[in-house]
């Protein structure tokens, strides 16, 4: 099997042998330089429809020129109207006929989800939960923001601050009208983080109803990812890998793992006040980006409201020794023949399997652990590859294994993620 060479998704495992080894041979790769027009922290006193507006047209504008005018077909068959739509901020409302003004909160009456991504990513990777909710809560206005750094190119990561991200985050938790009663934060990996950080710095937090914390990046999987403050000064990638994915960047800027681990560290040494709010929580027990047991241990003793509900999924990775456990927590078997699923990666959480990019049969499957070759040409075209996370990368067949983009329980999660954001909302 082709060895790993690229950390593809939040932040990887950072050895520190591979720190200094990682991209010695830096790749001549446009994208890798900053765009000189960065996504960055909204405006003060900028309505959430404009910072929409405006923000697409720089992506535009950013992509067009640093993309698509340099390279042909720089995303593949995406063109440049897919890949803007993927990556830019949105502001959703109610579903028209099908919302009752008469409705309860129960449709979504007064109910506003705060959407945010996570490191490297776009607004894309959480859209199947999006769009399952709007079919459950029809009256709800669904808010996406945009991180500062991301949508355009990795370069714009090598100079970003998780500041500007927690500032962006508050931005949407004040981008809801009078008549948005209940905010719910949904955010995936550092954007789990990120709405844990702003909910707990909050005075009133009378209106937030439940958060969703998916793949929650609370702290690195890695155990040297403390040095990356320090590396960032002397390598500037952590990894430097294809950039043609239309959801996401293929490359870690060195700065961004950064400012993720400093973002984190509250939740590792706990200084972070209780959250006596509901949480919804999902987690694979063999995520190798994030740290799983520090999740569990949050969940159970941070979290100290009456309503809350873990799903972990149980893959290859046994439980270690002293991993917290409480009455909340729901485990659920990973594998999945069906659906050629071995265990749940990071990445593999928020997508539906019929989603068109990521899901079984998507359009990008993710095979950035093989080197070019056979093994990569069969894991880009083959029709019988299976779906995983990087734990089982070294013991299969060369070209066999897919990192797992989408989950196979997807429709089990929303049902469980819709009876718990019903309860919190009747419990208002």
């Amino acid at each position: 099997m082709g060895t790993p060479r690229i950390f593809r998704t939040g932040l990887a495992s950072l050895a520190l042998c591979s720190l200094l080894a990682t991209g010695a041979c830096a790749k001549n790769d446009a994208a890798l330089e900053p765009s000189g027009a960065p996504i960055m922290v909204p405006a003060a006193g900028m309505s959430f429809d404009d910072y929409v507006q405006s923000t697409r047209q720089q992506l535009r504008d950013v992509l067009s020129k640093t993309r698509f005018s340099e390279e042909e077909k720089p995303f593949g068959e995406h063109t440049l109207d897919q890949v803007v739509d993927m990556r830019a901020p949105y502001a959703l409302g109610p579903l028209g006929a099908a919302c009752n003004s008469d409705d309860s909160s129960l449709q979504g009456n007064g109910v506003g989800f705060l959407v945010v991504h996570g490191l490297t990513d776009s607004p894309y990777w959480l859209s199947d939960i999006r769009d399952d909710l709007r079919g459950r809560f029809p009256c709800a206005v669904f808010h996406g923001v945009l991180l500062p750094g991301h949508g355009t190119v990795p370069g714009d990561l090598l100079d970003v601050d998780y500041e500007d991200w927690l500032e962006t985050v508050r931005f949407g938790m004040n981008s809801f009208g009078d008549e948005v009663q209940h905010i719910i934060p949904m955010g995936f990996s550092t954007g789990a983080a990120l709405i844990g950080r702003v909910y707990s710095e909050q005075h009133n937090k009378d209106r937030t109803s439940a958060l969703i914390m998916l793949s929650p990046g609370l702290a690195a999987k890695s155990e040297q990812a403390w040095l990356t403050p320090y590396v960032r000064y002397v390598k500037d990638w952590v990894g430097q890998g294809e950039n043609s994915d239309p959801g996401k960047y293929g490359s870690m800027a060195m700065n961004a793992a950064a400012e993720f681990y400093l973002l984190t560290k509250p939740y590792g040494d706990g200084s972070l006040p209780d959250f006596d709010v509901p949480v919804f929580g999902v987690v694979s027990s063999d995520d190798q980006t994030i740290n799983p047991e520090l999740v569990g241990d949050f969940f159970c003793h941070k979290v100290t409201s009456v309503q809350k509900h873990l799903i972990w999924y149980q893959g290859e990775m046994p439980a270690p020794n002293g991993t917290a456990s409480c009455d909340d927590i729901d485990i659920v078997r990973s594998e999945n023949r069906e659906l050629r699923t071995l265990n749940h990666a990071h990445t593999a959480i928020t997508m539906s399997p019929e989603d068109p990019f990521y899901g079984l049969e998507g359009a990008v499957p993710d095979c950035g652990h093989y080197d070019a070759g056979d093994a990569l040409t069969r894991c880009q075209t083959g029709t019988d590859v299976l779906y995983g996370e990087r734990n089982l990368f070294d013991t299969a067949p060369d070209g066999s294994l897919r990192r797992g983009t989408f989950n196979p329980d997807f429709a089990g999660m929303m049902d469980k993620m819709t009876a718990f954001i019903t309860t919190a909302l009747a419990n208002e």
